[in-house]
């Protein structure tokens, strides 16, 4: 059966049903309704044909039935909710392809994970609203249900926010940006010499019609504004937002800045709430990601301000300011329906944190000691471990097997009952050109669909494989843009013998070498 991600029961029978135009439509949920008069509408035939659409509550959320109908003419598709229905109607896509025969099939299928979802750095380079719709389409397709914005870093702010202009006129621009880590340490890296982000960020208007597009589809977007760390932009707008206070630029380097907001000072907070009230507006949905990754504290050690804070809160050191400071804007978020959510580096202070709050794990260290405690706790986490789903990296060091292995128990949690899911980011430091971020992202996308779908018991490569190059031209057809085997399998280097080192090296000092050796590659199919 080519359907990605693989269902979860499912039984083919001999007949085939040839849907189409004529296809009667009926029943319940009316949105899958549409959407599957839409899809049919350019296939020709489907006389005496039907599709039927049933509520029946004891389908598992998200989840489907699919029943064909014993003489051959249509199917019954039962769900629970609107989301199942869409979903079954996906699989029934998937199957007919670019035809419109479907072999009679019944299918018993529902997630893994409540938490499928794919993040987009829109800040390091910025991505066009129609290109995001495209990959949320994509995304529906996939069944992958969270679209994880991320808005801002210290290069650039793309976020729209009316109280504070200067964000987006001044915030979005960087004097030029890098082009390699060759030479970083020195300070030495190239860089192309152009000014980058003048104009590059999302109008209000603009990010609620993507928050309605994405609603259609039964997926919900998260935004991230990162901090406390990572804020180098907006310091750079207003400068008193920092421990020092002093001027700034908005930075040209990736990494990590110790230039960070200062945990002391009461209109830090305030901006910080002033942000989220102006977001809550647009994005309506349960969760808001604060970031709370790569947070240097050594301007906190200095600051007087910060270390009387630490001081009158009882707090023992600058990781528990950062957990007071979690807190303070978890509290403000609860008070506005909703759930926060920061990568695993906020859970330095574990121990003193709400556990409502929401830790996305992509970094080991420290024997994961607070991810664990955090568990013990009843703390819930989103798995994205670096050293499997980081989608900038190239194939080479992350072939797509890599990627379709993770699991839960890979990273030790052999319970997963507080894993409420999984999600996988794409980096775009050196990723400015979509025929780039779509090689590195969609046949990832594709695979990552089903980690988060499909239990792991039910799971294999070699059929995952097999299937997504059945479906190749299914994919090309939602602009799905899957790049060749060589490439995902990893096996663009010149020599077999390259370690794992000298792949990461190579890619460190010239990070489009593999892009470049895929552009050769089209090049040779087209001659």
């Amino acid at each position: 059966m080519n359907v990605i991600p693989k269902p979860l029961h499912y039984v083919v029978k001999e007949h085939a049903i040839k849907f189409g135009k004529a296809t009667k439509i009926s029943g319940d949920f009316p949105s899958a309704a549409a959407f599957a008069k839409k899809f049919l509408s350019n296939i020709d035939g489907g006389e005496g044909t039907f599709i039927k659409f049933s509520a029946d509550e004891h389908v598992p959320a998200e989840g489907y039935v699919i029943i064909s109908d014993k003489s051959g003419n249509g199917v019954t598709v039962s769900a629970s909710g609107e989301a199942g229905a869409y979903y079954a109607l996906m699989t029934l896509e998937q199957l007919i392809g670019n035809g419109n025969a479907v072999h009679c099939s019944d299918i018993q299928d529902k997630p893994q994970y409540a938490h499928r979802g794919f993040m987009l750095d829109c800040a390091r380079h910025f991505w066009t609203v129609d290109k995001i719709k495209e990959i949320i389409e994509i995304m529906s397709h996939l069944k992958m249900n969270v679209f994880h914005w991320h808005l801002t870093e210290d290069q650039g702010w793309r976020a729209e926010i009316k109280k504070y202009p200067l964000l987006t006129q001044k915030g979005s621009i960087r004097k030029d940006t890098p082009l390699s880590l060759k030479g970083y340490m020195r300070g030495k890296e190239p860089h192309d010499g152009k000014p980058y982000g003048e104009g590059c960020f999302y109008t209000q208007e603009q990010m609620k019609d993507v928050v309605a597009f994405a609603k259609e589809r039964h997926i919900e977007i998260i935004p991230e504004i990162d901090m406390p760390g990572h804020m180098v932009a907006a310091i750079a707008c207003y400068p008193h937002l920092s421990c020092s206070g002093q001027e700034t630029e908005v930075s040209n380097r990736w990494g990590v800045m110790d230039n960070i907001l200062c945990g002391g000072k009461q209109e830090v907070y305030d901006f910080a709430k002033d942000i989220i009230d102006e977001m809550c507006e647009i994005f309506p949905g349960k969760y808001f990601h604060i970031g709370g990754d790569e947070v240097p504290k050594a301007r906190w050690e200095k600051c007087p301000l910060c270390q009387a804070k630490i001081k009158a809160e009882g707090l023992r050191n600058e990781n528990d300011l950062q957990g007071y400071f979690n807190n303070v804007i978890a509290e403000y978020l609860k008070s506005k329906g909703k759930a926060m959510i920061g990568w695993n580096e906020i859970l330095d202070a574990y121990d003193m944190m709400d556990t409502d709050i929401i830790a996305q794990w992509w970094t080991r260290r420290k024997r994961d000691k607070n991810e664990f405690g955090w568990m013990e706790r009843g703390g819930k986490l989103v798995l994205s471990m670096v050293n499997y789903v980081y989608m900038d990296h190239p194939y080479n060091v992350r072939p797509l097997a890599k990627t379709y292995s993770l699991s839960a128990e890979k990273l030790g949690v052999m319970n997963d009952e507080n894993v409420v899911g999984m999600e996988i980011p794409q980096w775009t430091e050196y990723i400015s050109d979509e025929g780039k971020l779509d090689m590195l992202t969609m046949a990832r996308l594709v695979a990552f669909s089903e980690v988060c779908w499909t239990p792991v018991k039910k799971r294999d490569y070699t059929d995952f494989e097999q299937r997504l190059e059945a479906m190749r031209d299914y994919f090309a057809s939602i602009k799905c843009k899957i790049c060749l085997p060589e490439i995902y399998r990893g096996k663009t280097y010149p020599k077999s013998k390259f370690t794992f080192a000298s792949k990461w090296n190579l890619w460190r000092v010239n990070p489009d070498y593999e892009f470049n050796e895929y552009k050769k590659m089209l090049q040779k199919d087209k001659e």
